[in-house]
């Protein structure tokens, strides 16, 4: 149910910041800037112009805290609130503080609930821990054929679960870890993105990475189930008119030995925050 209301929360939290970026807009070119709708955009926009950003320019990771953009969020909140006392004159807009009120409760919402995995624990999961040796994992690749984890055994491997195409961070992950392509080949590492999104989708990001990375599924989030790192809900709700699954993997990064064991897992509890893809290697070198 959790993860059904982030869901939701997710899919709404920045329709409503725009709205309210479009209200406050308008009621300045009708009726003249004021500090209360300056302030009222200042919160709007910033929170627009972060989703929009991530969506544009995809980033692998952020600051836990996004501080430029929580600044400018609560600076609009404060000064919505100053500007009674500092333009008296002004008929103040009762709709400015409920949508400034509103969407600073939600930025607030976005940064500890939304973004964190709560119950999301690496020392809990007793299938993932260094030392391990990894269990046979069935993927299918693209052309819907099985692949299974023993394939990569002899060399060192990482594997990335990744959320979907549809997720800007993952996306930017998977970027960053292909300009990487070289000095992973050169160590004759496995890399392995995974996710449990239908065929179609990964078969898109084969053909735009022609290398020799491999983009398996994770059909119906077997495998997900079998390392405990499936979330149920995790696609932000209405993504499914574009054929996606509403089930998701958490973002997991595991690598192995040659003998397939567990060397590293990064089982972040926040979404924005990943590996970058030189401490990876960093771990492949001191560990393979």
């Amino acid at each position: 149910m959790n993860s059904l209301f982030k869901s939701i929360f997710i899919s709404a939290f920045p329709v409503i910041a725009l709205v309210a970026m479009i209200d406050s807009a308008w009621f300045m070119y009708q009726s003249g800037v004021s500090l209360q709708h300056a302030a009222h955009f200042l919160t709007a926009v910033s929170i627009v112009f972060f989703f929009s950003k991530i969506f544009i320019k995809p980033i692998p990771r952020t600051d836990v805290i996004l501080i430029v953009y929580t600044f400018c969020v609560f600076l609009g909140f404060l000064l919505s609130f100053l500007a009674v006392n500092i333009q008296e004159e002004v008929n103040y807009r009762t709709t400015s503080i409920v949508f400034n009120l509103i969407l600073t409760v939600g930025w607030i919402v976005y940064l500890l609930w939304y973004s964190f995995f709560q119950k999301r624990n690496a020392a809990n999961n007793p299938i993932l821990k260094v030392g391990n040796t990894l269990p046979l994992l069935r993927f299918e690749n693209a052309a819907k054929e099985e692949i299974t984890s023993e394939k990569f055994t002899g060399t060192p491997s990482i594997f990335i679960f990744y959320r979907g195409n549809w997720c800007p961070f993952c996306m930017a992950q998977i970027k960053e870890m292909v300009a990487k392509h070289e000095a992973l080949t050169d160590r004759n590492i496995n890399t392995v993105f995974i996710s449990s999104q239908p065929h179609g989708f990964s078969k898109k990001l084969t053909k735009k990475y022609p290398l020799d990375f491999q983009f398996l599924v994770d059909v119906n989030g077997e495998v997900s189930k079998q390392l405990h790192i499936f979330e149920t809900y995790g696609l932000p709700f209405g993504f499914q008119i574009f054929g996606f699954k509403s089930h998701t993997s958490l973002p997991t990064v595991i690598v192995t030995d040659s003998n397939e064991q567990i060397v590293y897992t990064n089982q972040t509890d926040n979404y924005r925050v990943r590996p970058e893809p030189s401490a990876l290697l960093k771990i492949v070198d001191a560990n393979v």
